[in-house]
């Protein structure tokens, strides 16, 4: 695949905005252009330049809006939104850095000044949720008609939002004729940099009230209403799925079985008893994987994001997430799918154990839809999972 940037994170990340260009939400020239003024590893540097990059969209969309440009102004605020989100990326190991909740913010208020110059109705919703009631979105086609539609369910990832779903499905259902909705579930967007609500196992509990919420809207079609989970949201909605029967269909892209046993290798019988036990010696050995910037960032993010004060603690929460014994309880057609070389994927491991209708679809380099959620190889992906959709829940 093509390197955009020395630092392979940076290079990651830099194609996921690119990924925006497919719903009009980045520009090329503009985000390569961003990230190459950059240097390795410069953390404060990415915020700068991206959150500049995000001011000057915005002040496109402004002066596009003023002009009664609609179509210039929705597309400049998607970017503005999109490069606010790309600027606090790397800054998430410390939730108490105003930097992190500027950013979210704008990112959030960029996306919503957008939705009213998109070619379909996208409205904020607030969905019944204890401590706090969950944020989201629900994306219609007409607004007008309240005709039963197909209806598709995108919890987001360990550091997205539901403001960035519209890109990785949302956008995709919506071409179907279809509705979406997005949220921000415990420990992501809103619910954790707003109002400190980190992480869950369960999905269940949150995925419930989400249905709840979809199941009591005429234009949601019940005997048509999947999910379809990307990222952590491979783990997420099998979880959810396992107790919550009234998915029709199910997405885990990658699939993701268990978080620990990528752990447990690391270290002998004797050893990992300790780390369960919280034995402090080796929890204090434990926080020397937080030792460089790359790390503290790339293990602290998740951290943070899930509750833990050491690494060692985060690593006992790790054990919670798992879906042993609840895959078999899946009983809704399945895909599960995974790109070639995708660091998180456990796609075959949580195939093996589903005893539902199943398929399994491997994207490769070749077909240029590699890596993490396929990479830039969006539109391979959503040829493939919303034909099987298709199948599945369209009349």
């Amino acid at each position: 695949m093509v390197t955009l940037h020395e630092d392979p994170d940076m290079d990651a990340q830099l194609a996921r905005t690119l990924i925006g260009t497919y719903v009009g939400g980045a520009d090329l020239g503009e985000a390569i252009a961003a990230a190459q003024r950059i240097a390795a590893g410069d953390y404060d540097a990415w915020h700068d330049e991206w959150d500049r990059t995000a001011s000057a969209a915005q002040q496109t969309a402004e002066q596009a809006a003023r002009r009664g440009l609609p179509v210039l102004a929705g597309g400049a605020y998607l970017r503005a939104s999109e490069y606010s989100r790309q600027s606090y990326f790397f800054l998430r190991h410390d939730l108490s850095d105003e930097r992190v909740s500027s950013a979210y913010r704008q990112q959030r208020d960029h996306f919503r000044l957008a939705m009213s110059f998109l070619p379909c109705s996208a409205e904020p919703i607030s969905i019944a949720f204890d401590p706090v009631p969950l944020n989201g979105y629900v994306f219609r086609p007409d607004s007008t008609d309240d005709s039963p539609r197909p209806t598709i369910l995108l919890p987001g990832g360990f550091d997205g939002t539901c403001e960035e779903m519209f890109k990785y499905g949302a956008h995709g259902a919506l071409s179907f004729g279809w509705n979406a909705v997005t949220w921000d579930g415990p420990g992501q967007g809103g619910q954790l940099i707003e109002h400190g609500v980190t992480m869950r196992p369960d999905f269940e509990a949150v995925l419930t009230p989400v249905v709840d919420w979809a199941l009591d809207r005429p234009f949601v079609a019940a005997d048509a209403l999947a999910l379809v989970g990307r990222s952590l949201g491979g783990y997420l909605g099998p979880r959810g799925v396992s107790r919550e029967h009234r998915i029709r269909a199910l997405v885990a892209d990658p699939g993701q079985y268990d978080f620990v046993s990528r752990f447990v290798s690391m270290f002998s019988t004797e050893d990992w008893e300790k780390v369960l036990a919280a034995d402090p010696a080796m929890d204090q050995q434990l926080d020397g994987f937080l030792g460089d910037a790359r790390s503290r960032e790339f293990y602290g993010s998740r951290m943070a994001a899930m509750g833990a004060q050491s690494f060692g603690g985060w690593l006992r929460l790790l054990v919670n997430y798992s879906l042993d014994g609840l895959a078999e309880n899946i009983a809704c057609p399945t895909l599960v799918t995974e790109g070639e070389g995708d660091f998180a994927s456990q796609s075959r491991k949580l195939f093996d154990a589903l005893t539902c209708e199943k398929e399994f679809h491997g994207f490769t380099e070749a077909e240029g839809a590699a890596g993490h959620c396929e990479g830039m190889g969006q539109m391979v992906w959503q040829d493939v999972v919303f034909s099987w959709l298709a199948g599945r829940i369209q009349g």
